[in-house]
């Protein structure tokens, strides 16, 4: 068992960013997985579902462990901080684009890498990727909407993998 109190800062980060990667494989294989078993239809559909429940489960335990006490965006974009399954990422932006709207960017996304190498054609990043979003707005505020700004497929690695609008309806 590794003694998590004795790592120094780098370590732990090292570490945590490991695990979140691990997290992240782990969800490729179990879609793949599926997919073999029952088509990509079917693998999607519970691909989504078990993201959507994830979404309502993060956001409970991150508030409780995290002691997060705000609403609106402002909770969104510490939940989002605290979301492990962002920590593989190499690079995130979350800003206030505009009053009343974050944008959220993802430079570098070790699973839409993944699916590039494979030459995979259906990609899952949209309709996985924008269930856990929404749902975890919702969890986080009724009023919260999401939009898709830039999807998959890239021209290029050097391009954004992805960017998303959350902003507050009414």
């Amino acid at each position: 068992m590794r003694d998590l109190d004795s790592l120094s800062r780098e370590e732990a980060i090292k570490y945590l960013k490991f695990l979140s990667g691990l997290a992240v494989a782990v969800d490729g294989l179990w879609f793949m997985t599926a997919e073999k078993a029952s088509g990509y239809d079917k693998a999607l559909q519970m691909d989504v579902d078990v993201w959507t429940g994830y979404a309502k489960v993060v956001v409970k335990r991150i508030r409780r462990s995290f002691e997060i006490k705000s609403t609106g965006l402002e909770a969104l974009k510490e939940i989002i901080r605290h979301d492990p399954m962002w920590w593989s990422m190499g690079d995130l932006k979350i800003v206030e684009d505009s009053p009343g709207r974050l944008a959220f960017e993802v430079i570098d996304c070790p699973s839409l890498l993944a699916m590039e190498k494979m030459g995979r054609e259906q990609l899952t990043c949209e309709p996985v990727e924008g269930a856990y979003l929404e749902a975890l707005a919702k969890a986080v505020g009724p009023g919260i909407k999401v939009e898709a700004l830039k999807l998959p497929p890239r021209k290029s690695p050097d391009e954004v993998c992805c960017r998303w609008a959350f902003y507050v309806e009414g």
